[in-house]
């Protein structure tokens, strides 16, 4: 990546989407959901199911949007977020680098920065990283910050006056916000920090849409500028340890990775909160009856959350590789091939929830639906997991000060999509008044 031009960079990325649109053509449904153009998702996840609980995709990926065989693959310890080939002995070439042909194109994982952003660790290094976050990131640990985050939320609305759009004004403000101080980033740093972060959206989309030159651009950009402002940062809290984060994480693991676990906090958790906030509110906006409920009872928040986790997942597709040979689904997966786990379609898979495309968070309470298996990246070894705990919280405390400060909150135009979201489905705009 560091020795490819912006041409260069530029003609990969073209590359990778020209190939995704023209098997798009052949009513491929994963290459349409890689395509993100105008198609419904929800019926090429449909489509998926209706291949088999296993089928290869003209993209070179085994894919599944059965409820089972996805929570078989996020289950399974051979089938890991990092490629096998980041762990093999780099290749004997007498000292004389080949140039490559005209027909290979080197894949996304290898000229983005997704390593610098904790993105390429293994199912081992999630669970011990997991484990050294636990008592500073776990739901415990963040309860404190639960004013925090309300107080963050309401003086984001206080600032955006009577109208504003919620993904801007709202949800990215108060999200960076407490990502921030849970870091430790100091004052002078806070608009830097914040930039970078907005900078940075779309770092999950890019492992399998192949992003636009100048999204590309603005991803490796400001994974940079992170790594600097939080080696900086580092730095300082290796001298004059304070109470954050950063320095708590300083005492139990080496400095790359306490920087790129924090890498993946500020610019992949900001973004998650975000979107899951948003979702949630687009989602009780479209069932005014449960806006209504939340609204007297704050007490709901929680389960909006959850039934939002389920109703729009905010990882959508989880691309995982088998790091040894396997059966999954009755089907042989060689070592080295790809599995995505087409998750927005095995959450709504109808042999597992009667009826899968109702947004009901009382469901499982009252018994119209029956008590789901945990089926949800979060819970699975893989490094977005370790942001479940902060973006439930933003998510929780962005609801209850929302529905407390705003109960006549309404849209006022169409919720936009970010192009190229095909992972996230991230709201890039959402214009609403109060």
């Amino acid at each position: 990546m560091a020795s490819m031009t912006e041409s260069e960079l530029g003609r990969v990325l073209l590359t990778h989407r020209g190939v995704q649109w023209i098997i798009g053509t052949k009513d491929d449904p994963y290459a349409l959901l890689l395509r993100t153009a105008s198609d419904d998702p929800h019926r090429l996840g449909e489509l998926i199911r209706e291949r088999g609980p296993l089928y290869w995709s003209s993209a070179e990926a085994w894919v599944t949007a059965r409820h089972d065989v996805a929570a078989a693959a996020l289950d399974d310890p051979r089938l890991s977020f990092r490629h096998p080939d980041a762990d093999a002995p780099a290749a004997d070439d007498g000292g004389e680098q080949r140039e490559p042909m005209p027909w290979e194109v080197p894949a996304l994982r290898e000229i983005l920065p997704f390593g610098e952003m904790f993105l390429t660790a293994g199912r081992a290094d999630c669970v011990r990283v997991r484990g050294l976050l636990e008592p500073l990131l776990g739901a415990a640990a963040l309860e404190r910050r639960r004013p925090a985050a309300g107080r963050a939320l309401r003086g984001a609305l206080a600032a955006a006056g009577a109208a504003f759009d919620l993904r801007a004004d709202i949800a990215d403000v108060f999200a960076i916000h407490l990502v921030r101080e849970i870091l430790g980033v100091p004052e002078e740093d806070h608009d830097r920090f914040a930039a970078l972060a907005r900078g940075g959206a779309g770092a999950l989309d890019a492992m399998v849409c192949s992003p636009h030159l100048r999204t590309a651009h603005e991803l490796i950009t400001s994974v940079d500028g992170m790594g600097s402002l939080l080696g900086d940062l580092i730095a300082r809290r290796r001298e004059q340890p304070g109470d954050d984060l950063v320095s708590a994480l300083l005492a139990a693991a080496p400095e790359d990775e306490v920087r790129s676990v924090c890498v993946l906090l500020a610019l992949v958790g900001s973004e998650l909160a975000a979107n899951v906030f948003c979702a949630a509110v687009e989602a009780l906006l479209d069932h005014p009856g449960v806006w209504r409920q939340l609204c007297g009872n704050p007490g709901l928040a929680p389960a909006v959350v959850e039934e939002t986790l389920r109703y729009t997942p905010p990882v959508r597709l989880v691309p995982l590789y088998a790091h040894e040979d396997l059966e999954l689904a009755g089907t042989a997966v060689p070592a080295g091939s790809q599995v995505v786990v087409a998750l927005e379609a095995a959450v709504r898979d109808p042999a597992v929830r009667t009826e899968p495309a109702v947004f009901d968070p009382a469901a499982e309470r009252t018994g119209r639906q029956p008590v789901l298996p945990v089926l949800s990246v979060f819970s699975g070894e893989v490094p977005v997991s370790l942001l479940a705990p902060l973006v439930r919280l933003l998510a929780d405390s962005g609801l209850r000060a929302l529905s407390a400060e705003a109960p006549g909150l309404r849209r006022t135009g169409p919720v936009l999509r970010r192009l190229r979201s095909g992972v996230t489905g991230a709201v890039l705009e959402f214009p609403a008044a109060r």
